[in-house]
């Protein structure tokens, strides 16, 4: 095979040899959606459409193929619904199967997702990936005790990261698209800034993690619609009339809705006609799923069809309901131990539920023979339990108590007892 030039963050490098290919794909430098140029096209192309390169990236792990490096962003419209635990035990199912995982935690203001896996002080977090810009993303990646499991850890109380323009979280995504993986999780922060909207709809696939109560209904249908106007907004940013309507809608407060999202595609309109075949085919092309989480009862289980009826009758858009998790003291339990729920119990009622959302819902793997399969799936996961190193919180660490301010919304309330989320700790022992 001849000698190929290759294009890395815009910049072209070349001829390299196979060889020196192979070494930058072990560096994590030359991923399968980098560039190559191929001669008999005349044009650049991701290298995994090189028949000849795609060995070289499933011999790289072991990865059997290319990777499918696609992206999800979990979010929820309110904290304390377990989108955290609910993110990790996500990752724990798809990487025991054999998929290439990596779970990222996004939530700029309270990273914990460390902690849920048990990494109470890691090595590198996006501080640094921020701060060293001509590294790439790949260097700041850790290891978790789970096979085919990598994190990026996330950062609290930077002021370098507290409000990210939003061409930082373009390259952030651009950086997670490079990375070997088939799938990439995002742990979002709770509630609408805009920096959870603008990563939840850059993602390919944009999840909500609702609980059955009330308030978290409701901020879950808010999220949905403030999402919807900040698409809407971007994509007519060019617009100054069709913009000027749409923060009309969007000065209401998130969960109130004064007019439909068809009424205000008929005002678009009136203002330019042309807009409107834009705006639904965005619409179109962003389709939330929902996960309802601590599923108390059964007749509980149909309000994740309720959220997706009111989703289409006032906002028209398309959601699926991905399925629901019942309540399970045992994740209390698990999160104690800094252990994904999935990990510290294969046969309670959350861990049964978040395996058949994975196998139907996100494989879309069902009938008799996928039974089996699942019978094998959590004899694996029975013995990463095994050997899943237990985790202590330094001993010098603040106790918990009801003088932190997440006192009563913390999935790690446990008083007395030191605190397990490590960001708290310059904090709390001032």
């Amino acid at each position: 095979m001849e000698d190929l030039l290759i294009k890395v963050d815009q910049n072209t490098i070349g001829p390299l040899s196979l060889k020196k290919l192979e070494k930058l794909v072990k560096q994590g430098t030359f991923s399968p959606l980098d560039l190559v140029w191929d001669g008999n096209k005349d044009r650049w192309i991701p290298a995994q459409n090189l028949a000849e390169l795609q060995p070289l990236f499933a011999s790289s792990n072991g990865h059997n193929g290319a990777y499918q490096n696609k992206i999800y962003a979990v979010a929820s419209g309110k904290g304390g619904v377990g989108k955290t635990v609910t993110t990790a035990s996500l990752g724990v199912g798809l990487a025991s199967i054999g998929s290439e995982v990596i779970l990222v935690d996004a939530d700029f203001g309270g990273a914990n997702l460390h902690t849920c896996m048990g990494i109470l002080k890691p090595e590198y977090n996006f501080d640094d990936f921020y701060n060293n810009s001509r590294k790439p993303l790949t260097e700041f990646i850790l290891d978790t005790p789970v096979k085919n499991l990598r994190m990026i850890s996330g950062t609290s109380g930077s002021m370098s990261l507290a409000n990210p323009k939003y061409h930082q979280k373009q390259r952030l995504i651009r950086g997670l698209k490079k990375l070997q993986a088939d799938h990439i999780i995002m742990d979002l922060g709770a509630g609408s800034d805009y920096n959870v909207i603008d990563l939840f709809l850059l993602a390919d696939e944009h999840i909500l993690v609702v609980s059955t109560e009330p308030a978290a209904i409701l901020e879950a249908f808010g999220f949905i619609r403030v999402c919807l106007l900040r698409a809407l907004k971007r994509a007519f940013k060019e617009h100054k009339q069709v913009v000027e309507i749409i923060e009309a809608e969007e000065s209401n407060r998130p969960g109130r809705v004064r007019i439909t999202i068809d009424k205000l595609l008929d005002k678009i309109s009136e203002a330019a006609p042309e807009a409107r075949f834009k705006a639904v085919s965005l619409m179109n092309a962003f389709e939330p799923k929902i996960i309802l989480n601590k599923v108390r009862r059964k007749e509980n289980v149909n309000e994740g069809r309720a959220i997706q009826h009111a989703i289409w009758d006032l906002l028209s858009l398309r959601s699926d309901y991905l399925g629901y998790i019942s309540y399970d003291p045992n994740v209390s339990r698990a999160v104690k131990n800094f252990k994904p729920f999935l990990v510290f119990e294969q046969k309670t009622p959350a861990s049964q539920d978040i395996l058949a959302l994975i196998q139907v819902k996100i494989l879309g793997k069902k009938g008799i023979k996928e039974l089996f399969a699942k019978r094998k799936w959590q004899k694996k996961l029975s013995n990463i339990s095994i050997i899943y190193p237990d985790a202590q919180p330094s001993k010098d660490a603040p106790i918990c108590s009801d003088v932190c301010f997440y006192w009563g919304n913390c999935e790690y309330q446990n008083e007395g007892h030191p605190c397990p989320v490590r960001h708290l700790e310059s904090i709390l022992s001032n």
